[in-house]
């Protein structure tokens, strides 16, 4: 069996590509994306470039970054210099330059030492998807969700991820040792009140590190069903719906336990 190749390792749904008129690798081929999700790497030799969907991809603009970030950016690419690089025409980094709000997974209840005004400061999303994702370190296991949400104009959001030793369950049931499922909690809060009382409903985008996972100790994958040397584990992702004005949240459930169906998650953990 196979390990998967990268482009099936990282998922992006932020490439939006403007205008290709070619392909590259001819004389005049170039193509422009408006945004596009990047991670930061910094080779042994100090060069940064930014891993993409589309590649990874090398500027002047990248190497003022930081590595092991997140950011969105638009970019030309004009052409390539072999093995998946190319270096970029122009990079505009989006959002000011400033890198996507990251948060680590946690293993306590977000509400533990996270810096909220207050416990009662728990806010809900109308709805939550997953933007872009890596069953392996493609992208340093960083998961972009995208979701919108009605809060007062100047508030601060934070997104959390959370995995509750606890309560591994889904609709379906107890998730039990040796299962290889995992599921992971996202909850927002409310940093920052502003001062508005006016309403706004936007969207937003957060990142959550996900690494710690495959050696913190508070899950163990199961190779006891595989001669190959890595196992597949799916992953739903949990959050609470807004509904109504009055009305309780609605417990929601992204992915699927079927590997290679649609909106199916997964990381990759490798035997030791």
């Amino acid at each position: 069996m196979k390990k998967t190749s990268l482009l099936k390792l990282f998922c992006s749904v932020f490439s939006m590509m403007l205008l290709m008129p070619s392909c590259l690798g001819d004389g005049d081929s170039s193509f422009i994306i408006e945004k596009d999700f990047a991670y930061i790497v910094s080779d042994g030799y100090g060069q940064k470039y930014a891993v993409t969907f589309n590649g990874n991809i090398m500027h002047d603009a990248i190497g003022k970054l930081t590595a092991d970030r997140c950011y969105f950016i638009g970019y030309k690419l004009t052409n390539t210099m072999g093995n998946g690089f190319y270096n970029a025409e122009y990079v505009n980094v989006l959002d000011n330059g400033n890198a996507i709000a990251r948060e680590f997974l946690e293993y306590t209840k977000p509400y533990e030492n996270s810096g909220l005004i207050n416990r009662n400061d728990t806010i809900t999303p109308t709805n939550v998807s997953i933007a872009a994702w890596s069953s392996g370190p493609v992208i340093g296991d960083n998961w972009l969700i995208a979701y919108n949400m009605t809060k007062k104009e100047q508030d601060e959001v934070k997104a959390f991820f959370y995995y509750d030793t606890t309560n591994q369950r889904d609709s379906e049931g107890v998730i039990n040792k040796g299962d290889n499922r995992i599921v992971i909690d996202l909850r927002f809060g409310i940093t920052d009140k502003g001062t508005s009382d006016n309403n706004m409903t936007n969207s937003f985008s957060a990142v959550g590190t996900l690494a710690s996972i495959r050696n913190s100790g508070h899950f163990t994958p199961d190779f006891s069903k595989t001669s190959a040397d890595f196992v597949n584990v799916p992953v739903k992702f949990r959050y609470q719906r807004y509904t109504a004005s009055g009305q309780p949240a609605s417990v929601e459930y992204i992915g699927n336990w079927q590997l290679g169906s649609n909106n199916a998650y997964y990381i990759q953990f490798t035997k030791q």
